[in-house]
């Protein structure tokens, strides 16, 4: 699953997904398949509201390529690129307004989205304006300028979220170089002196229509794909190859500021091609920290704290991380260490049955939406295993396949096996003075 959310689609829905643009397939066409331009497809046709979501994903570190990385680099490109106006037409954000719709730039350490939510009649006109926007992008002062104030204004709420402060301390002390080290955001100290040469450098190389994976999900059928545009003429061809992660090994705890008291862990865990332990860690996360009946949620629900955790499937490392602020954090933390500690031995028979039939459950009724449907199948794309996105391929699906496969000695090893390695641990305590 993602960071900052629970992705996981449930069956349902219609979803496209291409490596490139291409010509749009005839009614004969099978629903997965070859573009004729090298790109792939695929096609999950269904019903549901009349909306679409049309989205384009990249793999690229949102920090950059170049060794001095930039915070929020990747946002702030994509973020440009949909608000400049091209030379004939409307810029991308003027669209979506026009349209009713939504538009959503996201950046995450390895991947930039960019998602427009539309009426499901709309849905070709927003392949085609979000296609024509990044196959053949134009970069303006004006559009630079929109998107730095817009891109540092998000940045300025987020530091108000103190659980996102605790998850960038963890990947910035699990990490020792590697997009994951860098925060996604940007702040107007690391936006004042790039020009506009420079964002545009980083958005021809992380942009290029053979890196882009286009994703439509909703009411939509394959004839949205004839408004796909192919992008410049002798454009860099070749998906982006992962940039190296490297992990920091051994590191003591890290104290960090924060207004209120705090704690964040994290390891390392299974690439995402490793299936059936990455599936463990998501059940782990499910078991302990999903909202109301994870073990350690039911354990600390009277603590006036909030307690999030997850797995993030990332290619290679994935991250287990939780994160808890506020209320009783001495409660709080003794309740996820014992947690941590049972997790490693095997849960009795009818115990394990119960918590995998909710966790299925979960993967089934969780993000429904066509954005959210659009949000999985872009990840687990990006990261380089769309085979494996829960929902694909239905009730039969590799996902759901290896959810089936799980036993409760399996899941013991396996959280044995990571948990026993480093990891990283942050501690949060108010400024003297402060009244919490």
């Amino acid at each position: 699953m993602r960071i900052g959310a629970v992705v996981r689609a449930a069956l349902v829905g219609a979803a496209l997904v291409l490596s490139s643009a291409g010509a749009a397939p005839d009614a004969g066409t099978p629903l997965t398949g070859t573009l004729a331009g090298g790109g792939t497809y695929l096609i999950r046709p269904g019903g549901g509201a009349a909306v679409a979501a049309v989205a384009l994903w990249y793999r690229a570190p949102s920090s950059g390529f170049a060794a001095d990385a930039v915070p929020g680099l990747g946002r702030l490109a994509a973020s440009a690129i949909a608000a400049s106006k091209p030379v004939t037409g409307t810029a991308l954000s003027q669209f979506a307004r026009q349209v009713g719709g939504r538009l959503n730039v996201t950046a995450y350490p390895e991947s930039v989205a960019v998602s427009v939510l539309v009426p499901a009649d709309r849905a070709a006109d927003a392949v085609r304006e979000l296609t024509r926007s990044f196959f053949a992008p134009v970069l303006t002062e004006a559009g630079l300028g929109l998107a730095r104030q817009n891109v540092v204004e998000a940045g300025v709420i987020r530091g108000y979220d103190h659980d996102a402060a605790i998850n960038d301390a963890i990947y910035a002390t699990l990490f020792a170089g590697g997009p994951a080290k860098i925060p996604p955001y940007g702040s107007s100290s690391s936006f004042a002196t790039l020009s506009l040469d420079t964002v545009r450098t980083y958005a021809e190389r992380a942009f290029r229509p053979a890196n882009a994976v286009l994703i439509v999900t909703g009411a939509v059928d394959a004839s949205v794909l004839a408004a796909a545009l192919p992008g410049r003429e002798g454009a860099a061809a070749g998906v982006e190859t992962p940039l190296a992660e490297t992990l920091a090994g051994a590191a003591g705890p890290v104290a960090a500021p924060g207004p209120e008291p705090g704690f964040g862990l994290g390891w390392a865990g299974p690439p995402i091609s490793d299936e059936r332990a990455a599936t463990a860690f998501d059940f782990i996360a499910d078991y302990l920290f999903y909202p109301d009946t994870g073990a350690v949620q039911k354990a600390v629900r009277n603590s006036g704290s909030t307690l999030v955790g997850t797995f993030v499937t990332y290619h290679d490392p994935g991250v287990f991380l939780m994160t808890s602020t506020g209320g009783d954090q001495v409660a709080v933390r003794s309740a996820v260490d014992t947690a941590l500690l049972a997790i490693r031995r095997p849960l009795a028979p009818a115990a394990f049955e119960a918590a995998r039939r909710q966790f299925v459950y979960h993967i089934l009724s969780d993000d429904e939406t066509p954005s959210a449907l659009a949000d999985t199948y872009g990840w687990y794309a990006v990261e380089g295993n769309p085979g494996y996105a829960p929902g694909e391929g239905g009730a039969t699906g590799r996902y759901l396949a290896a959810a089936a496969a799980l036993t409760p000695e399996f899941v013991a090893a396996t959280a044995a096996k990571y948990l026993d390695r480093p990891g990283a641990a942050i501690t949060v305590a108010p400024a003297a003075g402060n009244p919490k």
